[in-house]
């Protein structure tokens, strides 16, 4: 007997687990049921949140690249109206236009970061001549080294210092050669042929150890016409030689910053 009613007992303590838990279960879907509707407004509030800050920022970002485009799209046709002007300026050969040309190409003319040079230029059309003014660095922006060498004893590379000759030397070329590109870019670049001659002057500027003022010190003073210039081959030519054949003016001494005697300079189109 005590058997049988223990089963019985331990019969009615499961069903009332089993009940207790349907129970829990029941109350515990009956309260997620219910909680739903407002879930959802709550998941459906903030799909409808983001969604409205994505449309806000589509629409900056948006307007943002309407006017990038129309700023583009502005600068192409001023860039383009621009182009056409200076391309009927260059056929009708008008100063402004040979001489915003000639800009263009000298700014285009590449040259060491350390070592700018810089141009400017006025075309006169009556005569077809451009006369342009170069400006170099001074001398104090070349380098002075020779050479290096390594020295075993100490283990280290030393520089050698050039002569006071090699410096002189290798700034006066610098300075010719600047000259002579200057002149040949031109007139490559020019295959309309709108300029027959150039009178070319190139310095520096500095400052002067009498006055401690601004200086500007020309090194070299140069006229030559297309017809001359174009029977160089420069492949094969000194420099300095070629300058004294166009009967320019050169400094004496560019690198202690010796200006050009003025006068004598024989035009290149005579």
């Amino acid at each position: 007997m005590k058997g049988l009613f223990g089963r019985k007992q331990k019969t009615a303590e499961a069903q009332e687990a089993v009940e207790r838990q349907y129970a829990e279960d029941y109350w515990a879907w009956t309260a997620a049921t219910e909680e739903l509707p407002a879930r959802r407004a709550a998941q459906d509030a903030a799909h409808n949140e983001a969604e409205r800050r994505r449309e806000e920022q589509l629409a900056v970002e948006t307007a943002k690249y309407e006017t990038e485009c129309a700023a583009r799209e502005a600068e192409a046709k001023e860039q383009n109206e621009a182009l056409d002007q200076l391309i009927a300026g260059l056929g009708y050969g008008t100063a402004d236009a040979v001489k915003e040309y000639v800009e263009i190409v000298l700014a285009n003319s590449v040259y060491p970061e350390d070592f700018p040079v810089t141009h400017s230029s006025v075309f006169e059309p009556s005569t077809s001549e451009l006369f342009v003014s170069v400006r170099i660095p001074g001398p104090e922006t070349v380098p002075t080294i020779k050479q290096y060498r390594y020295v075993k004893a100490n283990d280290e590379i030393t520089p050698t210092a050039a002569t006071q000759k090699d410096a002189k030397d290798r700034y006066a070329t610098i300075v010719n050669n600047v000259a002579l590109r200057t002149i040949h870019e031109v007139f490559e670049a020019d295959r309309r042929g709108l300029i027959r001659s150039i009178s070319l002057e190139l310095g520096t500027e500095t400052i002067s150890p009498a006055t401690g003022q601004p200086l500007y010190v020309p090194f070299v003073a140069v006229a030559a016409n297309r017809e001359q210039f174009s029977g160089l081959d420069l492949r094969a030519v000194v420099p300095a030689a070629t300058l004294a054949h166009l009967g320019a003016a050169v400094s004496k001494n560019p690198q202690g910053l010796v200006p050009i005697a003025s006068g004598g300079i024989r035009r290149g189109n005579e």
